[in-house]
């Protein structure tokens, strides 16, 4: 895997844990990485796909840092001065690109004219960025990846720059460039169509479905394999998780790390509560539940945008593994105290369609990217949900 960084400070000591999880966790993948900037062969565009929590993200950086290594091409040697700006997300080489707040009508400055408290969760996100790479950095009121943050890149790619190294942007959640009009995507498109020079783009997407095909079509396509149990497993136990807690969480994850961070905040208890609620609000046909949850969810999409996606992950997951039970198929949920709750359910729902139900929560999450009218996004989904159990 070739050597590790070198380590000068506290907070260096915290990052060098938590991005060797990422070259741990993710080896076949680091490995290609290295070789493509060994053979000094850069493409001027890469397309980082794979599940969500898998460590796209997190590589890209790696990916950012030692093309701009000052000591070696092999590795990251973690000490020069490059390594140690790009260690920071400092890099004046190196530029973020991800989904931001519409700017207020009569600006068309993008990043430039966002409000200073907008600016200082920024800030934080990439701090927090730089010490965990699989931090999510999620601003408020951000659903797309904007046209102006496009035209500003263009701008600031194409100025010739005094400082050595290989310019490289990263996209975060690119598929959010097709969100609206697809006037982001469309300008996007023209970037890759005439490449500035010495210059070398990062597309990370959890959904490459979204991406117009032409820019899928421009790109080196790198794929990042779901982690693997045992993964999740062992960062668990390096985060003090209760052992008996552990299994639990494991098959809630599903190798997403994102989502593993997340439930170690919450008590096992209080998961396997909400999974019980949630599943039998979607699942009976109650009026009144059904209206409150229309309410308190289409709000949720509103102002807390990740919540409102656990949610929907702990209903899409408890279903995979109930369709498994149905199906005789082994799965690690089966093993908690959840099994009972799914064994009941496939005695009364034997002719369920456990695969057109996740489809659908599935798509309800994505409605909240595409600006759909939430309320009547979740009113289907209800009734959906019930013609799939009588399937």
């Amino acid at each position: 895997m070739g050597k590790r960084p070198k380590i000068r400070s506290r907070e260096m000591v915290d990052q060098k844990i938590d991005f060797d999880i990422i070259f741990k966790f993710q080896e076949g993948v680091w490995d290609r990485i290295r070789k493509i900037s060994e053979s000094n062969k850069i493409g001027n565009a890469y397309l980082f796909s794979g599940p969500p929590g898998c460590g796209k993200e997190g590589i890209a950086i790696k990916f950012a840092q030692i093309l701009n290594c000052e000591l070696s091409n092999t590795d990251i040697c973690g000490s020069c001065p490059s390594c140690l700006r790009s260690s920071n997300l400092q890099h004046e080489n190196i530029k973020i690109v991800f989904p931001m707040p519409t700017p207020k009508k009569g600006t068309d400055n993008g990043v430039s004219d966002i409000d200073k408290k907008s600016l200082d969760i920024v800030t934080q996100h990439i701090h927090k960025k730089s010490i965990n790479p699989f931090h999510k950095i999620r601003i408020p009121m951000a659903n797309r990846i904007l046209i102006q943050s496009i035209r500003e890149l263009r701008k600031s790619l194409y100025l010739k720059g005094q400082s050595l190294g290989k310019k490289v942007v990263l996209v975060f959640d690119a598929h959010l460039l097709s969100s609206g009009q697809s006037e982001a995507a469309n300008a996007f498109l023209k970037l890759l169509e005439e490449p500035p020079p010495n210059t070398t783009i990062v597309l990370v997407s959890d959904h490459i479905e979204l991406l117009l095909p032409t820019i899928i079509s421009r790109c080196q396509r790198i794929g990042f394999p779901c982690l693997a149990d045992s993964d999740i497993e062992s960062w668990l136990q390096s985060k003090m998780v209760r052992k008996e807690d552990i299994p639990f969480l494991v098959g809630l994850s599903r190798g997403n790390l994102h989502s593993a961070q997340f439930f170690i905040s919450k008590s096992s208890r209080d998961l396997a509560g909400l999974i019980k609620s949630l599943v039998g609000t979607i699942t009976k046909n109650e009026p009144e539940k059904w209206r409150k949850f229309i309410q308190d969810y289409s709000k949720l999409a509103r102002q807390g945008k990740e919540e409102f996606a656990y949610h929907f992950m702990l209903i899409r997951v408890w279903c995979q593994s109930t369709n498994r039970l149905k199906n005789n198929i082994n799965d690690s949920l089966h093993d908690t105290s959840l099994v009972d709750g799914m064994k009941k359910f496939v005695s009364i729902y034997p002719s369920a369609d456990f695969l057109s139900i996740v489809s659908d929560l599935e798509d309800t999450v994505r409605a909240i990217s595409m600006n759909l009218y939430m309320p009547l996004v979740l009113t289907n989904l209800l009734l959906q949900t019930q013609k799939n159990l009588k399937k």
